[in-house]
């Protein structure tokens, strides 16, 4: 698979020493998400909240295999060491041997391949689909989920730890705990460590960078702390008030309210702060659980935070869907090269203005513009030469013209400007303004003014083109009034 490496950035002297940095802030973030795994723990190994499963996909995908596995190995190993020693008994020196082998095995291979197959779905070429990445994500967390927790249920049993009969009791928790840690933190911690990785200059993924590009939405609604605050405020007001009155569980109802409100962020903010959301609404409600003594509770939370993150996810594609819109909506309404509105939306715009300006008793001005010699252009000097002219006029038209006045492009070199509110004189200074702006190109100018609303504009336009031919046989450059 192709590696990018982010070239804009110094080498600096102690580049290798950054280069051992990063497995070991890797060992170190994963030991520190297993210390706060022991918020949701209800058996050795075993939580409701398992951030660990997001470091170790983060890992895999900023890092690689080769990077990462030695760091990954020896956390889990690590932990799994103190998990045996400080609450299980193997059934003998060597059954625990090999569960501090194996766990840690189950662990990196699961969420390891979960993190390939996820950068191996996205598609190659100008526009990624987010969707079918979000879906990858989704869909390879869920499995590694399943096989790391059932893996590490059997080798617990397998060890002399688990009777037989908890195994399924065990391992469906596990799983849940896996995957609510995976989805929350690990699209997150993924752009961290690919910061890590890029500062130690190491090889990236192009796929990696695929979505750094995701467009903002047209309004982003405000800033995201006051909506951030909204959203903790309402679920840890739930949580305060299911404690304060346990026997009704229907107070949760705010925490699920507050989650809907998460995915305002999702469709009003970019990319970082979406992840960054997610990653703290659900960190803070697990502390909170905890805090509370809610366990009998977090089963139904964790529910409620993976289709909090799912939905995050995906919701990051309704951005692209604005900006998609927009710009096609703008392909079919303007020019693509002057800007000008096409002619059918500039001639529905026209009459809008237009009689939006007659029922009001005033006169509409129409000038039909036309840029001289644009065949004698283009041979002479080339066809971007006669684009060149083309724009220049058409900027000249904008600054001249006022907020309401409709302008566009009719085709070819012919532009044409609907004036409502605009009289005689007032129409001449303009058309003298659009020619004073130009300083290569050269136009001539027909005017004509509407002041009977019985009268099709299609007519009014006739008139100013019979006016602009009329300047044309004067001399060019020239303006003429019907």
């Amino acid at each position: 698979m192709s590696t990018r490496v982010d070239t804009s950035l110094a080498v600096p002297a102690g580049r290798p020493t950054l280069r051992l940095a990063a497995p070991a802030v890797v060992y170190l973030a994963w030991l520190l998400a297993y210390a706060s795994a022991q918020l949701m723990a209800y058996a050795p190994h075993a939580s409701l909240w398992f951030p660990p499963a997001a470091i170790t996909f983060a890992a895999v995908a900023a890092l690689g295999w080769r990077r990462a596995t030695p760091a990954l190995l020896a956390a889990s190993a690590t932990a799994s060491a103190i998990t045996v020693m400080g609450h299980s008994t193997p059934a003998s020196a060597a059954h625990g041997v090999a569960a501090l082998v194996l766990f840690p095995v189950a662990h990196v291979v699961s969420f390891g391949l979960a993190a390939r197959f996820t950068l191996a779905s996205v598609s190659h070429g100008p526009m990624p689909s987010l969707p079918r990445t979000v879906a990858a994500f989704l869909v390879g967390g869920a499995v590694a989920s399943a096989l790391a927790a059932w893996l590490g249920a059997w080798t617990m049993h397998w060890a002399g730890m688990l009777d037989r009969d908890a195994v399924l009791a065990t391992a469906l928790p596990w799983w849940i705990g896996d995957y609510a840690g995976l989805t929350a933190l690990g699209p997150l911690l993924m752009l961290g460590l690919r910061r890590v990785a890029e500062r130690a200059r190491l090889p990236q993924h192009d796929a990696l960078y695929a979505f750094d590009a995701l467009p903002r939405p047209p309004h982003t609604g405000g800033r995201l702390l006051p909506k951030l605050s909204l959203v903790l405020a309402l679920a840890l007001a739930g949580l305060f008030a299911l404690a304060a009155a346990p026997q009704y569980e229907s107070l949760l109802f705010p925490v699920f309210l507050a989650i809907v409100l998460q995915l305002w962020i999702a469709h009003t903010q970019g990319m970082l702060e979406s992840l960054l959301s997610v990653a703290v609404i659900s960190t803070v409600l697990v502390v909170a659980v905890a805090a509370l003594g809610l366990g009998e509770h977090a089963l139904t939370l964790q529910f409620a935070m993976v289709t909090l993150a799912a939905g995050s996810y995906f919701g990051l594609a309704i951005p692209v869907l604005y900006t998609d819109n927009s710009n096609l909506r703008r392909l079919l309404t303007h020019d693509s090269m002057t800007g000008a509105c096409s002619r059918a939306f500039f001639l529905e715009l026209a009459e809008q203005a237009r009689q939006s300006a007659l029922r009001r008793g005033e006169p509409v001005a129409v000038l039909m513009i036309d840029l001289d010699n644009l065949k004698t252009l283009n041979d002479g000097h080339g066809h971007a030469a006669g684009d060149h002219a083309l724009v220049e006029v058409a900027d000249a038209c904008r600054g001249a013209l006022r907020r309401g006045d409709v302008f566009g492009r009719l085709g070819g070199d012919e532009f044409c400007a609907v004036l409502p509110g605009c009289a005689a004189p007032q129409a001449d200074r303009v058309a003298r303004t659009i020619q004073a702006s130009l300083v290569r190109a050269r136009v001539s100018i027909g005017i004509a003014i509407d002041e009977h609303p019985d009268t099709a504009l299609h007519v009014v336009i006739d008139r100013a083109d019979t006016a602009l031919y009329a300047a044309k046989r004067a001399g060019r450059g020239r303006i003429e009034r019907a």
